[in-house]
């Protein structure tokens, strides 16, 4: 089967549990479908974000947030050489942010894939599973015919950036700015963060949005103060 075929394969399948790819490390990537066992599944998988985020995340949430990859997107889960799920790309179909808007001079109505959930089990981080997942999301989403990925993480001491910066992606910039947002993750707690893309299709360019905030694009990557940014340069901020 050509890449294209079974790409599309992928794209159309609604299994329960699929595996795709046998790795050369003996791992596996596949997909995971709706039903209450993977439910729990995937609520291990996003034990994560409770760590890093005080994000609490129940078996509503996690029901909530399968049925979208199910209805809207595609669930890809690394399973080790035991078949244990250990780390997951989360993908839906043309998810709206609100800090970046992605254009093209070549066509309308863009079609993209936002990596929602990325995520790995504690115990098994850095040894390149979301790295194999992106990369194999991203091959996924040139082959079904979209036009760009994009994903949200950290604007400080991010845990993937470098990874998908590793797969081709790049920081959403205006000009000499990073395009960031803040987050609330609880009623009490949030953060700022910053997206990245990859586009796949000729032609495509990014812009902000009126949510956006911007940080300077250095190391200590602050919040700048006192500006917003315009198509013409940085004017004062509106109170």
């Amino acid at each position: 089967m050509d890449n294209e075929k079974f790409f599309k394969a992928i794209y159309n399948d609604k299994s329960e549990l699929q595996i795709w790819k046998k790795l050369d490390n003996g791992c596996y990537i596949g997909t995971l479908g709706y039903s209450e066992k993977n439910i729990n599944i995937l609520i291990n998988l996003l034990k994560s974000f409770e760590e890093q985020y005080g994000e609490k995340i129940d078996y509503e949430a996690a029901k909530d947030e399968l049925m979208l990859y199910q209805n809207k997107g595609k669930l890809f889960v690394y399973f080790n050489k035991d078949g244990l799920p250990i780390s997951m790309n989360g993908c839906v179909y043309d998810y709206d942010n609100d800090t970046v808007e992605f254009k093209s001079d070549n066509k309308d109505n863009l079609k993209s894939i936002y990596f929602y959930g990325l995520s790995t089990l504690k115990a098994y981080r850095g040894h390149g599973a979301c790295k194999e997942l992106i990369k194999f999301a991203i091959e996924f989403a040139k082959f079904n015919g979209f036009d760009y990925v994009y994903a949200r993480t950290d604007l400080v001491n991010s845990n993937s950036e470098w990874i998908m910066a590793n797969a081709g992606m790049e920081i959403c910039l205006n000009g000499n700015y990073i395009i960031a947002e803040w987050v609330d993750v609880t009623e009490n707690i949030g953060d700022y963060r910053l997206h990245m893309w990859k586009a796949l299709t000729d032609g495509i360019y990014l812009a902000p949005k009126d949510k956006a905030l911007f940080a300077y694009n250095d190391s200590l990557r602050n919040i700048v103060p006192i500006f917003d940014c315009s198509p013409t340069g940085f004017v004062k901020r509106k109170n």
